[in-house]
C-alpha cells in the first residue's frame, strides 16, 4: 500500500459526525475493539487516557508502529486528520503548531508533503512487508489471487465430526480481523479459510470411491486439513497442497460441464436432480431446460466482455456522511444468515451458508454465542468501511458462468461471495423500508408487495376508462442490458446522499473493479449492479430515480410507474413525447441507454397528431392491439390477450415435457407441482380477464394432465376423470397439489384485484379513477357461478377485502368441489373411504419430501409410481391372482391384501422402517433413546411373562424425568369396510386405545410412561403419536440455527409410512413389470 493509496482510503474513510475509530483498537482491551463500536468524539484523549497512559504500553506501541505498516499507516492517518502529531522519543501527541519538549532540546512537527510519515516522528516507516508465515508464502492479495484461481470446490455440508473444529478456526480466523481491521493478513486468512479446510476429497483408487469409504475419508481430510490451519506452519502446507491437487483435478472447463451434447443433457439431468435435493426448484428447472454452458473460447470471452464493457473507474464522492455508518446486532446477522436458501451456492472463497450454519452446532452450543458475535464484528467492520480497499476486486468478485440461450446468445450468471451477500443483505434490511418510502410514488420494484401486478391493472384501468381518447398515448421503456450498464458515479454519488448509513460499504463494492471469474481466467466488472448482489434492485433504482423526478417536474402525465428498468408513462402525445426526450437526452449519463426497437407507443384510438412526423422516433414500435408489458397484456382487444396467454401456456406445456428425462416421478411431481405446473401460468391469471384465457386454460391443462399421467402411470391404462380430479387438488383436500388452471383462472384474476386495489388507487391518483370497473365485475359475475354460497361482498370495497383474498377464494371454491365429489363421479364405499383417507390430516404430507438418500426421504421410480396409483385408486393386480409371497390368498385389484399380508415384506417390515426413520429424528434432535429396548415387562395381559418383548424406542426421562416406551403400531383403515358409516382415522385411534389397555398398567407399576405410537397406512397419525411428534419438534426447533425446521419430522415420519406401503405393494407386482 503507497501512500496515494493511503490518501485516498483516508478520502473515503474520512469519519462523519465527529466519531473516530481507534488505530489502537486491538491493544489493551481498546473499547473500539468491540462489535458495534462506532469510535470515540474525542479520540486523541482517549489514545492518551487508555494506550499512552504507562512507559510499558507506550514502549509496545512504539515497537509494534515500527514493524507494523498497515498500523503505521493507520496512526499516521488519524493523526492527520485530527491535525496532530506522535513524538516517536516520549510517545506523547501534540498538536502540530506545538513542539515535544526534552531535556536535550525540542522536537518540532515538520510537514514536508503531507504524507502520513510526516505526523510520526522519531520512529522510521516500516518497509511494505506482510506476515510471511513458514514456507515463504507471504499473505497478502497475490496469493489470494492465485488461489482463487484454482478451480476447487468446497463441501456442500461439514461433517457433524468436524463442525466443532472448524467453528473454533472460523472463530480465531474473525477474533483477529476484529482485532486488526487495518492488515490484510488477517482479512486474507479469513477469505481462505474454507477453501484450505472444506475441500471435497477426491478418491484416487475403487475402494475409496466407495460411498462408505469416500464419507469417512472425506471427515479425515477435513479433520487434518483443520489441524493443520492452527499448527504453525500448517498454513503454508495447505497452501502448498491447494496448488499440488490442482496439477491432477478436473479443469474449471470441465467443473462448467463443457462437452459434446450428448454429455450435456446427461450433465443437464444430474444437476438437476441433485438441485431438487437441495430444494431448489426453480434453479433445477433452469438447469433442465438449458441449452448447457457455452463453449470456452474467444468468441465467448468476447460475449461476456460485451455485456459487462469496461469502463474508468468511478468518481469518489467528496461530501462527507450525513449519518455515521449502520451498526447491526447479532440478532439480525442471525436472521439474515438464516434467509439464505438451502443450498446455496459459494462464491470464489468455497464459503457456503451451510458452512456458517453448521458451524453454529446448534444455537445453544457453547461456541455458537462466540462465533455469531465475531461474525457480527466482521459485517460492521464491512459496513463501516474498514476491509482493506485492496482486497475489494476479491470481497466483490464472482464464478460466472455462460449458460446457452436457445438463440445461441450468452446469459452470464454470477454467483457473489457469502460475506459479501450477507453483509448486503444486513444493509438492505437496514435501509429497506426508508428506502420504499422515498422511491414509492413512482417506483413499485423494491419492497413492494404485488408491485407488478398493480402496474399492470391500473395500466388496464386506465385503458378502459380513456380508450377513446384519441390524444392520449401509452409508452413503454425498455433499456438496453440496464443492470450491467448504470452508472457507477450516479450510483455511488445517490447511495451517499439517500442512504449514507451504507454509502461506505457499497464504495467498497462499487468504487474500484471487481473479478469476474471464468474458468480459471478473470474479467473485469467495471460498470453496473453485479447480479445477485441483495443491493442490487434498490441500488438501480436510486440512480433511475432523478431520471423520474426530472419528468415529474417536465411533463404533465396522468399515468407514471416503474418497475425496476420497466417504464410505463402514459398522458397527452405530446407530453409523452417530451417525457422520451427526457430518457433519450438525460439518460445516458447514468448508463440507462434507451432500447429504441423495443420501447413501443400505444394507444387504441388515434386524433392524428401521434403519428405526426418526428414527434416519436421513427424506429419506436407502434403496436395497434395492445403492448406487452411485465409479462402481462395491456389491451382491450381479445384476440390480443389470448394470443399472449395462449404463448405463455404453449411454453408452460414445452417446459413439461421435459420432465421424462429425469426418470425420477418423484423428483418429476415435486417440479411440475412447485414451479413447472400452475406456477408457471400464474402471473398470468391474477392479471387477465378470465373472460379472455379460455383456450390457454384449454391448452394448459392438456398438457398438465398429461404430464401427471405419464408420472402415475408412465403410459399405462386407467388414468381416467376421477384420477385427474384428485391429482388436480390441493394437497389439504387430499390431492397431489396440481391445481387446473381452468378452476385457478376463476379467482386469481379478483384475488389479484382485491390485494393491489390501495396500491392501484395510489398509482391512479392523478387520473381520479375510483370503483369497480367492467373487467372486474364481469369477473366478479363469473366466479359467483363457481361459488355461489360464498359472500363476495367484501371484493367490491377495498377496505372490506381480504387480506388473503386467494387463499380465500380456493378454500370456497375446492370446498364446494370436494361436497360434489361423491354424485359427480359416483363413488364406490372404497373409494369413498380413500377419498376420506387422503383428506385427513397429515395424510399427503409425504408429497412435500424433498429425496435425500442418506436420510431414506428418495423411492425408486417404481416404488413412487405404486404407491401413487395405490391412493388414487387405479387397479395394481390382476384380479383373483395367489400372492406370490404368501401363496395363501388371493390379490384383489387395488392391493389391499399387500398391504396387510403378513409375509415379509409385510406390515412387521413398515412397522420397523417406520421405527427406524423415528428413532433416527430422535437422535439427530439430540433426545436421548434406545431401539428394541429390553425392559422385561411389556408383555399382553393375557398371556403372561411368555410373551414379553422389548420397547420399540425406549425414551429417556422423557415424562417427569421418567423413561417412556415408545410402542409403533400401524394399521390399514380398510379391513373390515362397510358401506356406511366409515371415519378416517378411526381405525388408528381404535389401535391407540388398544396398545393403551394392553400396555400402560405394566409400564406404570415400572416407574414408566407408555406413549402409544399408532398410524394407518395413509399416513393418518393418531393424537398421542401427533403429541409425541409436536413435542420432538419444539425440540429440535429450540437446538437449530435454521427457521425451516417446522415440518419435517412429519413429513419424515408419513414418507416412511408410504415407503414400507410401496415396498409391501411392489414385491407382489409380477415378475415381469420389476
Amino acid at each position: 500500500m503507497d501512500d496515494r493509496v493511503a490518501s485516498s482510503l483516508e478520502v473515503d474513510s474520512c469519519p462523519s459526525g465527529g466519531i473516530w475509530p481507534c488505530p489502537f483498537k486491538g491493544f489493551h482491551c481498546c473499547p473500539d475493539g468491540t462489535a458495534g463500536s462506532k469510535g470515540f468524539t474525542r479520540l486523541v484523549a482517549h489514545i492518551k487516557r487508555l494506550h499512552l497512559s504507562s512507559d510499558d504500553r507506550k514502549g509496545t506501541l512504539r515497537e509494534v508502529i515500527s514493524t507494523d505498516y498497515d498500523l503505521f499507516v493507520s496512526v499516521g492517518r488519524a493523526l492527520r486528520l485530527n491535525g496532530q502529531w506522535l513524538c516517536g522519543a516520549c510517545m506523547c501527541i501534540q498538536a502540530v503548531s506545538r513542539g515535544c519538549h526534552h531535556a536535550d532540546g525540542i522536537i518540532r512537527f515538520v510537514e514536508i508533503e503531507g504524507d502520513v510519515e510526516d505526523f510520526i516522528v522519531g520512529i522510521p516507516k516500516p518497509f511494505v512487508q506482510r506476515e510471511v508465515p513458514l514456507g515463504g508464502i507471504a499473505v497478502d492479495q497475490a496469493l489470494l489471487d492465485r488461489v482463487f484461481s484454482l478451480p476447487i470446490t468446497t463441501v456442500k455440508s461439514i461433517p457433524h465430526s468436524c463442525r466443532m473444529a472448524f467453528a473454533q478456526a472460523l472463530d480465531v480466523a474473525l477474533g483477529k480481523v476484529v482485532a486488526r481491521p487495518e492488515s490484510i493478513e488477517p482479512w486474507v486468512r479469513l477469505l481462505l479459510l474454507p477453501r484450505c479446510t472444506l475441500r471435497v476429497f477426491r478418491p484416487s483408487n475403487r475402494q475409496e470411491r466407495r460411498s462408505g469409504n469416500r464419507k469417512s475419508l472425506q471427515c479425515q481430510s477435513i479433520q487434518r486439513s483443520l489441524a493443520a490451519w492452527g499448527s504453525s506452519d500448517g498454513f503454508a502446507e495447505l497452501i502448498s497442497s491447494l496448488f499440488a491437487q490442482t496439477s491432477g483435478a478436473t479443469s474449471c472447463r470441465d467443473e462448467l460441464g463443457l462437452g459434446s451434447d450428448s454429455s450435456k443433457v446427461s450433465s443437464n439431468v444430474k444437476q438437476c436432480l441433485r438441485k431438487v435435493a437441495d430444494g431448489h426448484f426453480t434453479a433445477a428447472v433452469k438447469v433442465l431446460c438449458s441449452s448447457g454452458v457455452a463453449p470456452f473460447d474467444k468468441n465467448t470471452v468476447k460475449a461476456l466482455v460485451a455485456k459487462h464493457p469496461t469502463r474508468p473507474p468511478p468518481t469518489m464522492p467528496v461530501s462527507l456522511l450525513s449519518e455515521p455508518a449502520l451498526v447491526v446486532d447479532a440478532d439480525s446477522v442471525l436472521s439474515c444468515i438464516k434467509s439464505f436458501p438451502k443450498g446455496t451456492s459459494c462464491g470464489r472463497d468455497g464459503l457456503r451458508a451451510q458452512h456458517i450454519l453448521d458451524a453454529f452446532c446448534g444455537e445453544g452450543s457453547a461456541i455458537a454465542g462466540g462465533l455469531l458475535k465475531g461474525i457480527s464484528g466482521v459485517v460492521n467492520l464491512c459496513l463501516g468501511g474498514r476491509c482493506p480497499v485492496t482486497l475489494a476486486e476479491f470481497v466483490a468478485s464472482a464464478p460466472l458462468t455462460p449458460l446457452l440461450k436457445p438463440d445461441n446468445g450468452i446469459r452470464p450468471i454470477a454467483v457473489g461471495a457469502i460475506w459479501r451477500r450477507l453483509v448486503s443483505k444486513v444493509a438492505m434490511r437496514g435501509v429497506g423500508k426508508e428506502m420504499t418510502k422515498y422511491l414509492g410514488d413512482y417506483q413499485f420494484g423494491v419492497g413492494v408487495p404485488s408491485g407488478a401486478e398493480a402496474i399492470l391493472h391500473s395500466a388496464n384501468r386506465f385503458l378502459n376508462e380513456f380508450h377513446s381518447d384519441g390524444s392520449l398515448a401509452m409508452l413503454t421503456v425498455d433499456f438496453s442490458n440496464a443492470f450491467n450498464l448504470v452508472d457507477r458515479t450516479a450510483l455511488l454519488r445517490e447511495v451517499r446522499t439517500r442512504c449514507p448509513s451504507i454509502s461506505l460499504w457499497v464504495d467498497f463494492l462499487y468504487g474500484q473493479p471487481a473479478r469476474l471469474y471464468v474458468g480459471d481466467e478473470h474479467i473485469w466488472s467495471t460498470t453496473g449492479v453485479q447480479q445477485g448482489d441483495p443491493l442490487g434492485p434498490l441500488l438501480f433504482a436510486l440512480v433511475l430515480h432523478p431520471l423520474i423526478h426530472r419528468i415529474r417536474d417536465c411533463c404533465k402525465l396522468l399515468f407514471h410507474a416503474w418497475y425496476l428498468d420497466d417504464g410505463t408513462i402514459i398522458g397527452d402525445a405530446k407530453e409523452v413525447a417530451k417525457a422520451l426526450d427526457i430518457i433519450r437526452s438525460e439518460g445516458p449519463c447514468l448508463g440507462l441507454n434507451l432500447n429504441i426497437m423495443k420501447t413501443e407507443v400505444f394507444w387504441p384510438s388515434c386524433n392524428g397528431v401521434k403519428v405526426q412526423d418526428g414527434l416519436f422516433p421513427s424506429g419506436i414500435g407502434r403496436p395497434v392491439l395492445g403492448v406487452k408489458l411485465l409479462g402481462g397484456a395491456v389491451s382491450r382487444d381479445a384476440g390480443f390477450i389470448n394470443s399472449l396467454a395462449v404463448k405463455r401456456a404453449s411454453c408452460a406445456v414445452e417446459l413439461m415435457s421435459c420432465l421424462p428425462r429425469l426418470r425420477d416421478p418423484q423428483c418429476e411431481l415435486l417440479l411440475l407441482r412447485s414451479c413447472m405446473g400452475v406456477a408457471k401460468l400464474l402471473f398470468g391469471l391474477r392479471t387477465c380477464q378470465p373472460l379472455y384465457v379460455g383456450e390457454a386454460v384449454s391448452v394448459f391443462d392438456t398438457g398438465l394432465r398429461k404430464a401427471i399421467e405419464d408420472i402415475v402411470v408412465c403410459g399405462g391404462a386407467f388414468f381416467g376423470d376421477l384420477q385427474w380430479r384428485l391429482a388436480s387438488l390441493p394437497t389439504r383436500y387430499g390431492g397431489l397439489g396440481l391445481c387446473s388452471a381452468e378452476e385457478v383462472s376463476t379467482y386469481a384474476f379478483v384475488a389479484s384485484r382485491a390485494q393491489s386495489w390501495s396500491l392501484q388507487d395510489h398509482i391512479l391518483r392523478e387520473c381520479a379513477i375510483e370503483g369497480l370497473d367492467s373487467d372486474y365485475r364481469c369477473a366478479m359475475d363469473q366466479l359467483r357461478l363457481h361459488i355461489p354460497e360464498f359472500d363476495l361482498s367484501g371484493f367490491s370495497n377495498k377496505d372490506t377485502a381480504p387480506p388473503k383474498a386467494q387463499h380465500a377464494l380456493a378454500s370456497a371454491l375446492f370446498s364446494g368441489v370436494v361436497q360434489c365429489m361423491g354424485m359427480k363421479f359416483d363413488l364406490s364405499p372404497r373409494q369413498k373411504a380413500v377419498f376420506d383417507c387422503l383428506r385427513a390430516p397429515r395424510s399427503q404430507d409425504f408429497l412435500t419430501v424433498i429425496p435425500i438418500e442418506g436420510l431414506g426421504q428418495h423411492m425408486s421410480g417404481l416404488e413412487y409410481r405404486t404407491i401413487l396409483k395405490y391412493r388414487l385408486m387405479i387397479p395394481l393386480f390382476p384380479p383373483d391372482e395367489p400372492c406370490p409371497i404368501c401363496r395363501k390368498a388371493c390379490l384383489d385389484s387395488f392391493g389391499e391384501h399387500a398391504v396387510h399380508c403378513k409375509e415379509l415384506p409385510g406390515f412387521k417390515y413398515r412397522h420397523d422402517l417406520v421405527r427406524d426413520v423415528l428413532y433416527d429424528v430422535l437422535k439427530r434432535a439430540g433426545i436421548s433413546a434406545k431401539k428394541e429396548a429390553p425392559v422385561n415387562f411389556l408383555t399382553d395381559p393375557l398371556e403372561g411373562r411368555s410373551t414379553l418383548r422389548p420397547a420399540d424406542i425406549l425414551v429417556f426421562g422423557w415424562a417427569g424425568g421418567k423413561h417412556a416406551c415408545l410402542d409403533l403400531t400401524g394399521v390399514s383403515p380398510l379391513v373390515g369396510l362397510r358401506e356406511n358409516g366409515f371415519v378416517a382415522g378411526q381405525a388408528a385411534l381404535k389401535a391407540e386405545s388398544a396398545k393403551v389397555g394392553k400396555h400402560e398398567k405394566a409400564c406404570l407399576e415400572n416407574q414408566h410412561v407408555f406413549i402409544p405410537f399408532a398410524f394407518d397406512t395413509f399416513g393418518f397419525l393418531a393424537p398421542k403419536a401427533v403429541e409425541f411428534l409436536n413435542r420432538v419438534k419444539r425440540v429440535v426447533h429450540s437446538n437449530s440455527s435454521s427457521a425451516k425446521t417446522q415440518n419435517f419430522i412429519f413429513s419424515r415420519i408419513g414418507f416412511a409410512i408410504q415407503k414400507g406401503v410401496a415396498a409391501q405393494l411392489v414385491a407382489r407386482l409380477p415378475a415381469t413389470i420389476l
